[in-house]
């Protein structure tokens, strides 16, 4: 967790996370505990999964661990105590909900900078074309 702190610091930037998880007591809390712990993000986006998800994709539902501790909470907030896996989500959805929200932040010409940066690098260390 410091690593994270020392990067977002280091950087001087925003810094922002992107979150997918399953949709349950544990899964909502997972990232309310990462993100206390590294107190460091500026904005905070949870890609997946959510309940309007699990009803747009039709997912398929478990009942929720009523022994978790988080099973109140989840279920004042949510009306119901339900488990759903991130990993129902097809692959090929998952992708385009994660390029979606990461297409917010994505800069093309600082990614071109910075491979045009590496192909000059490689050049320099291993001659013409690179390795």
């Amino acid at each position: 967790m410091d690593e994270i702190k020392e990067d977002v610091r280091a950087y001087g930037r925003p810094a922002v996370l992107l979150y997918a998880g399953d949709y349950d007591a544990s899964g909502e809390d997972i990232s309310r505990d990462f993100i206390e712990r590294t107190d460091c993000w500026d904005r905070v986006v949870r890609v997946a999964l959510t309940s309007q998800q699990v009803i747009d994709f039709n997912l398929p539902q478990a009942v929720g661990k009523a022994s978790d501790s988080r099973a109140a909470g989840f279920t004042a907030r949510h009306g119901e105590l339900v488990q759903v896996e991130l990993d129902a989500l097809p692959p090929d959805v998952l992708r385009d909900l994660l390029e979606t929200a990461l297409a917010e932040f994505w800069d093309e010409s600082a990614y071109q900078r910075s491979v045009d940066r590496e192909k000059v690098d490689r050049e320099e260390l291993f001659g013409v074309g690179g390795r």
